[in-house]
């Protein structure tokens, strides 16, 4: 990581002209942001999408990392108590004066314990009354400092998270209390699911559970967080003064974010569970994650950059390995983030599902192009359509700014307060992209992931269905495998590149053989010269979107009675061999840089497309909806990969108790 930050203060001074080497990223300045004097953190955003409605979130820096052996499960068991009482709302009075107001339980009200994090919410409140609001706030109140934990709840509700204990989430969590305690070997995060022990659960002593919450329940820790219709500057001013009533304990404990040990050898952890429905592979690379002073800053900006452009174009490479008949894997995909579940430690990941009999040729393909991105890097062309590409997404972000709904905003200030992130609002993400991107040469890219790929502090997780045909590699076998496929002599990825236009030659113009106004629509009605007729609709949902759907009379059920099983997959294998001169791969490279799609679909009863695209590229969704109806493609191996991935999922599917 040392490296990596080396690589990164070259770039930053390169490519900036601020007065500073390396300045903090600004905040968002549509963000009332500030800490009161007892530590609460606020984020505080006016949002009117939708309209007359706000979120309302209390974010606790606490989970089940704070628990002691003997308190396994508290965090989760508090979470559940705070919708069983507080003080200005005894019993269930919080969830009935919220199900009288359209605020509904488990669909607008919630909350989640993760190992780091335990965050409430109340989600599109209606606030039209200002008596709505101040109600919201005094429920975050409640929950901040003022929940009941009376005895005859805490009772009633072991019942309730015995059941959840029983089932555990299902086959998933499951399998994490077998793969953790192997991948955090020597770390508290081995045994620290927040679901708990049943022990602690049936048996906990009342005043525990009231210690837990007084100790790590207070305002340092706290962060609350409102976005929607409201006066961000008078809902301020309540935050801080019925949140400035709570004190903080000059005594408090301290809050400690726990360590995971690197290790020399590879761990190698194996789970199984009868559930399962499909074998997994994850194979992770961890390294130090970026200091906070680094992440927070523009050299932090930069760092992300680099990653997501690296995660981009080895992606393309796994997709288009997917695309090939007999394929390692079912699909894969590499990012580099948390290790897992912990924030302490950073991994660059590499995650694919695997046919039962592949998972030694699946593990093998991650580990080669794992180590084909390190020794060789990426190539020109890729690195201009990523770059390219990730420029368009950050445009078309900025264009339809104003039409992002309360739970983005709420959801990007819960992560920036417990991760700690950045949040300088899309208008400087803009600007900066557009600076660095051209700026970032492929040598700091390729240079910057090759860092992060070291022999040593890699950890493989499979997991998959406990079955009697299913024989999983032992750890050796494994271990066999990583080496053997580190001593290849890989060769650089090549590809062939084509500056071909989608349409080489343009159809004959047609025209418009009829205009009329539709009023019950608001909508302009065209008949085309063809017999087609064509709507359309101005709308405000978007500033730079436009939606298409066409339909005719048809579909799949012509065909159901002789050929059921064929018809039924026509939309998924209609588009597989792409269009024109373009195979599903190189139709996702020419369409680099630009923000258009078409899909063709086939229902029971119709036939028919469905696309999206930005204003600039609308041209270009039409030009794919001509080429589906006058050259859809056939690609052999394109169709064969696809029947071997679709028969391995439906083969462990049966596994799923709700199909079975």
């Amino acid at each position: 990581m040392r490296k990596v930050l080396s690589i990164l203060a070259i770039l930053v001074i390169s490519i900036t002209t601020f007065a500073q080497q390396n300045p903090p990223q600004p905040l968002d300045p549509a963000v009332r942001y500030g800490k009161i004097d007892n530590g609460l953190t606020y984020f505080i955003r006016h949002n009117s999408l939708p309209e007359n409605r706000a979120d309302f979130y209390i974010a606790q820096k606490v989970g089940s990392m704070q628990e002691e052996d003997s308190q396994a499960g508290l965090a989760h068991f508090l979470e559940h108590m705070a919708f069983n009482g507080t003080t200005n709302f005894p019993k269930k009075e919080m969830l009935n004066f919220l199900e009288k107001n359209g605020v509904k339980f488990g669909e607008n009200v919630n909350a989640y314990t993760s190992f780091d994090e335990t965050v409430y919410y109340l989600s599109n409140v209606p606030v039209m009354r200002e008596g709505m609001v101040d109600s919201s706030l005094l429920i975050l109140h409640d929950w901040a400092n003022e929940i009941a934990l009376e005895g005859e709840e805490i009772e009633s509700e072991r019942g309730v998270i015995r059941e959840e204990w029983r089932t555990r989430g299902g086959a998933q969590s499951r399998l994490w209390e077998k793969m953790l305690p192997v991948m955090y070997k020597d770390s508290k995060y081995a045994n620290r699911l927040p679901i708990g022990s049943i022990d602690v659960i049936n048996n906990s002593k009342h005043q525990e559970l009231r210690d837990y919450y007084e100790k790590w329940y207070r305002p340092d820790l706290q962060g609350i967080i409102i976005v929607g219709d409201i006066d961000a500057e008078k809902v301020e001013e309540k935050v801080i003064e019925l949140f400035s009533k709570i004190e903080l304990d000059p005594n408090a404990a301290k809050r400690v974010y726990y360590p995971v040990p690197d290790n020399e050898e590879t761990i190698v952890s194996i789970a199984t569970d009868k559930e399962a429905t499909r074998t997994n592979l994850m194979l992770f690379y961890k390294h130090e994650p970026l200091p906070d002073e680094i992440k927070l800053s523009q050299a932090g900006f930069v760092l992300d950059y680099i990653k997501n452009v690296a995660s981009n174009m080895i992606n393309d490479r796994f997709e288009e390995i997917t695309q090939k008949p007999n394929a390692p894997f079912l699909g894969a995909y590499a990012y580099d983030g948390d290790f897992f579940v912990a924030k302490t430690k950073d991994a660059w990941t590499v995650s694919s599902a695997s046919a039962d009999d592949k998972i030694e040729d699946a593990l093998a393909a991650m580990i080669r192009e794992t180590e084909r991105m390190k020794r060789f890097g990426f190539t020109v062309s890729e690195y201009e359509r990523a770059r390219e590409n990730t420029i368009k997404n950050y445009e078309n972000s900025y264009n339809n700014r104003d039409k992002q709904p309360n739970r983005v905003y709420s959801q990007e200030y819960v992560n920036s307060f417990t991760n700690n992130e950045p949040f300088p609002g899309i208008e400087y993400e803009y600007e900066m992209i557009k600076m660095i991107a051209p700026n970032i040469p492929l040598e700091a890219v390729n240079q910057t992931v090759a860092q992060l790929i070291q022999e040593q502090n890699m950890v493989i997780s499979i997991s998959g269905p406990d079955k009697e045909d299913l024989v999983y590699p032992t750890e050796e076998e494994i271990l066999a495998v990583v080496e053997r496929t580190q001593a290849e002599e890989i060769e650089a990825y090549a590809e062939e590149v084509s500056d071909e236009p989608l349409i080489v030659t343009p159809p004959s113009q047609g025209e418009i053989a009829n205009i009329e106004t539709n009023e019950e629509l608001d909508a302009t009605v065209w008949t085309l010269s063809n017999g087609m007729r064509v709507v359309l609709k101005e709308t405000d949902f978007k500033d730079d979107q436009i939606l298409m759907t066409a339909s005719s009379k048809g579909g799949y059920s012509q065909y159901a009675m002789q050929d059921p099983l064929n018809s039924k997959v026509m939309s998924d294998i209609i588009s597989l061999g792409g269009v024109g001169n373009f195979s599903t791969v190189n139709l996702r490279k020419v369409m680099a840089g630009k923000t258009a799609s078409a899909q063709p679909t086939v229902g029971l009863t119709s036939q028919g497309f469905s696309g999206s695209s930005s204003i600039k590229d609308f041209e270009t969704m039409m030009q794919l909806v001509y080429l589906y109806f006058t050259a859809p493609r056939q690609d052999q191996d394109a169709f064969d990969s696809f029947i071997e991935r679709t028969e391995s999922l439906l083969r462990n599917a049966e596994a799923e108790p709700m199909v079975a």
